[in-house]
């Protein structure tokens, strides 16, 4: 390393001026003996040289060690300790130093999607275990090149710097790492399902500041992740403000409980033969300084800061809470449906929360409904088979909610303990077309052959709601019945 020889060069440089002082006070001091004792001058001369020899090696091997050690303990300030890439410090310096020679690079932003949730499966060292295998996999890509640069920007945070790179070239080493980096990675008996997102930013066209590089790299990376994830976006300026605009929203979210601003919604859930209601599906709602935010815009803020667990909890308490009033008022039993994320399930303790909740709130747990996404089947299914037949046999019912919007969970419903399927309202808003009406009528008729319950979101029509009924779906959701509504205006509309 270039440390060790620099330091090698100043080792031998101060041996010699030790050995050359030396010598010379030897030299001295036999001058002033040699007036006195004349022959004892080649004795003290070979002794002092003698003595010098010795104690130089003795002093030069002690500064080897140090240095040895000192310039380790250097270079470890710029190496990652756990994936052995480059660390944050050393990409900080390596940044400065291309900037300054003004040469043209493409700086990627990489972050794993959900990775989270891997070490809430299966603890840190699970997860520490991932990212060398990731970080492996980038260094042994076939488009990095010597000058290029690894390193591990924090957490599960990677960025790539590729020099004098065309589009083309960058989108190659984009396109292998997605593909490679999509294969499950096997680890005991484990199948570990890893994706990642992946912002660029290019220098100097999209900004000549380092922090602004990285800045606008992440930003690509994280409306990529938006985008579903497994994908490569570009930096544009107008993220900044979306950007903006979401560090906004998180700021305000963090005190939304404590400042009571968040509020429920209720959607009827309408029984397809009587049009009746037999139950609502909550829904979380937010009304910060007099304006509505969209749930479109604060939902995904909230999964990703983790507030969206504090925020999972508040709505089944305050669903539970409600219950009654609901029940007494309209003088009938109901079920009451609950969306719940996949970084809430993932929880190690979501379980044990969501009794808690029932216990404090003495609620049978068979009046709520959990929905939950194909998604989250399809990321870890042997985790969430498990989970849900705890929750089932606790009392709970399950629904599965957007069914048929790309995954293929169909190998699953058998071993599934699921009450209730929710056709995504994309289908149920196409029925009038010959395939989809097919999908649904299967749907529909697989949902009857396993025993269980079958709901059709987002119905606008009455063409929509004669289809459905037509094909023998047990229940209607959507604003042809009734929008989300208040808990007054509920109450008040269905007394």
């Amino acid at each position: 390393m270039p440390v060790k020889k620099t330091y090698r060069k100043i080792s031998i440089r101060i041996v010699l001026i030790y050995v050359i002082i030396s010598f010379l006070w030897i030299l001295l001091s036999d001058v002033m003996l040699f007036r006195f004792f004349p022959k004892s001058m080649f004795i003290s001369m070979l002794k002092g040289v003698i003595f010098i020899c010795l104690s130089a090696l003795l002093l030069l091997y002690l500064m080897k060690q140090s240095w040895s050690v000192q310039a380790d303990l250097i270079a470890k300030e710029y190496v990652d300790d756990l994936t052995g890439l480059q660390n944050r410090s050393s990409l900080q310096h390596i940044l400065a130093k291309i900037i300054h020679n003004k040469e043209r690079f493409h700086l990627l932003f990489i972050d794993f999607d959900r990775f989270k949730m891997i070490n809430d499966l299966y603890g840190h060292d699970i997860g520490d275990i991932v990212l060398k295998k990731v970080s492996d996999t980038l260094r042994g890509n076939s488009h990095i090149k010597f000058s290029d640069t690894i390193s591990r920007w924090i957490a599960d945070e990677f960025i790539v710097i590729l020099k004098n790179k065309s589009d083309q070239e960058v989108d190659l080493f984009v396109s292998s790492l997605l593909t490679e980096t999509s294969a499950p990675i096997h680890i005991s008996d484990k199948e570990i399902v890893n994706h990642i997102s992946i912002g660029s930013v290019h220098y100097p066209e999209d900004t000549i500041k380092s922090p602004e590089l990285v800045r606008f790299a992440e930003i690509a990376a994280e409306e990529a992740k938006k985008n579903g994830g497994s994908a490569h976006v570009r930096y544009r300026k107008e993220l900044s403000e979306k950007a903006n605009r979401v560090l906004y929203l998180e700021e305000r979210l963090k005190h939304s409980l404590e400042n009571q601003e968040l509020f429920l919604n209720f959607q009827p859930l309408i029984a397809t033969n009587n049009h009746q209601i037999i139950g609502v599906e909550t829904l979380i709602r937010w009304d910060h300084d007099g304006q509505i935010i969209s749930p479109k815009e604060f939902i995904p803020v909230a999964e990703k800061s983790g507030l969206i667990i504090q925020i999972g909890d508040y709505v089944l308490r305050e669903t539970c809470k409600s219950i009654p009033l609901i029940e007494d008022t309209l003088k009938k039993d109901l079920c009451f449906s609950v969306n719940v994320s996949a970084r809430q399930f993932y929880q190690k303790d979501y379980i044990a929360r969501t009794k808690q909740i029932m216990h404090d709130t003495k609620i049978n747990p068979s009046k709520i409904v959990l929905e939950i996404t194909e998604s989250i089947i399809m990321e870890y299914a042997d985790f969430v088979i498990e989970s849900l037949h705890e929750l089932r046999e606790f009392g709970f019912q399950i629904a599965i909610d957007d069914f048929g919007t790309g995954y293929s969970s169909f190998k699953y419903l058998e071993l599934l303990p699921v009450n209730i399927i929710k056709i995504d309202q994309s289908f149920t808003q196409s029925i009038d077309k010959v395939r989809t009406k097919a999908i649904v009528q299967s749907i529909i008729s697989l949902a009857h052959n396993l025993n269980m319950k079958i709901l059709a979101e987002g119905v606008e029509s009455l063409f929509q709601v004669a289809s459905l009924k037509e094909m023998d779906c047990h229940f209607l959701q959507g604003y042809y019945f009734s929008k989300p509504l208040t808990l007054d205006i509920l109450l008040e509309q269905y007394k």
